[in-house]
């Protein structure tokens, strides 16, 4: 009999004149577990952990074979967040179809940064993923469904716009610059355009041309599809309203103190600026 110990998770037992400790995330663990209470042969293969984790697949298809130790594309080792997530997905008995669905259409984008670093960038931004692994996004438009950038561009749901790739810039240093722009539900009060509609596009991870290392959750793709609109009165905080107001009293051209205590404006950024411009010049 091998001399052991099973206490709850943890296993630990002699094996070959050394002491080997196992818990329950190794893959052979319920094998081991079972054979000692059988008083069966334990090989010191049954605890490597490196040749359990060969012999164990999580997930398999013509495409991705996902192991404990990593996932390969086409035979090639893949290593990044996304991957990582899957890995994880499966090890915890989750499905992970629509992230593995949205590896093999991202693995098609011939931009490297993109394949390596879109999906950790949508998981911040908070656009989803779909089952058949598009993600999804926003676009505000005009009243008259034009995108703001040329007033040419007609969006309706169920169309499809499409610009060739070429004539995308791939600069993701450039945030505003030629191509399909979308963004995240949070980024809409930030675009252009104070009426109008915000519409929901899905998009091909193959498709995005650029989108910002940091900071910014708005991207550029070469194609997207409109499926849906938000409905007018969800989209409000999409158009932020201008507020006009005055910082001075007429009489002495000072600043009206009580005033801007009920409405204090703010002191950095476009909104500071402006309240130093005016003061500047009415002095």
């Amino acid at each position: 009999m091998i001399p052991h110990v099973i206490s709850g998770n943890t296993i630990s037992a002699f094996v070959g004149g050394d002491l080997k400790t196992i818990d329950s995330s190794h893959p052979n663990f319920d094998i081991i577990k079972r054979r000692l209470r059988e008083n069966g042969d334990l090989g010191e293969d049954l605890f490597d952990l490196a040749a359990a984790l060969r012999k164990h697949l999580l997930y398999e298809d013509e495409l991705i074979r996902v192991g404990y130790e990593g996932l390969t594309y086409n035979d090639e080792p893949l290593h990044n967040y996304l991957t990582l997530r899957i890995i994880d997905l499966l090890k915890r008995g989750q499905p992970a179809t629509p992230w593995i669905n949205f590896l093999k259409r991202l693995q098609l984008n011939p931009e490297p940064v993109i394949k390596n670093d879109l999906f950790e960038w949508l998981e911040k931004a908070g656009m989803p993923i779909t089952p058949d692994g598009y993600f999804l996004a926003y676009k505000k438009v005009d009243p008259d469904y034009l995108s703001f950038h040329d007033r040419k561009t007609l969006n309706h749901v169920g169309s499809t716009i499409f610009l060739p790739r070429k004539e995308c810039d791939a600069d993701r240093f450039r945030t505003c610059s030629a191509g399909l722009h979308f963004c995240s539900w949070d980024y809409l009060p930030v675009y252009v355009g104070t009426e109008g509609h915000v519409l929901v596009l899905k998009i091909n991870p193959a498709d995005v041309v650029a989108f910002p290392q940091e900071g910014s959750s708005k991207g550029r793709a070469c194609r997207y599809t409109i499926v849906d609109e938000v409905p007018h009165e969800e989209a409000q905080h999409a158009f932020p309203q201008p507020v006009y107001s005055t910082f001075y009293d007429d009489e002495n051209d000072a600043f009206d103190e009580a005033w801007a205590a009920q409405h204090p404006a703010p002191t950095t950024g476009i909104f500071g600026k402006l309240k130093a411009w005016t003061k500047r010049l009415l002095n």
